[in-house]
């Protein structure tokens, strides 16, 4: 994680206002196992977002990376959120309506890196 991205959350952390979602779109996968706990989806980010996600509030989260996305599901079910909605191709399933593409998500789709995506409810 960047000093901005920590920045970020910790001037979000001070707020009392609650969000109803968060979108984690293509974040570093950090893949060395020394380096995943500053992953956007580990754990300790997880307990972060809880502060100011409202009860029922929702994290869309989209990769390209396997890996990744596999041990997000962990994280997120380690810290109580209820994965209400997964794929591993969005494009040819997609879970949520709406969803804005990406530069990101299309540069990889035409690389045929399918984009991981799911949906975790605040419990």
């Amino acid at each position: 994680m960047t000093a901005y991205e920590i920045l970020i959350i910790q001037n979000i952390l001070n707020k009392k206002d609650k969000v109803e979602r968060i979108y984690i779109n293509f974040c570093n996968p950090w893949p060395k196992p020394r380096h995943n706990k500053k992953r956007l989806t580990f754990t300790r980010q997880l307990e972060n977002y809880k502060i100011f996600l409202k009860k029922g509030g929702e994290i869309y989260f989209k990769t390209d990376d396997e890996n990744l996305f596999n041990a997000s599901i962990k994280y997120f079910e380690e810290t109580g959120f209820e994965i209400i909605s997964k794929t591993y191709d969005l494009h040819a399933e997609p879970i949520w309506e709406n969803n804005i593409e990406t530069e990101h998500e299309k540069m990889f789709e035409e690389q045929g890196i399918k984009t991981k995506a799911l949906i975790a409810k605040l419990k």
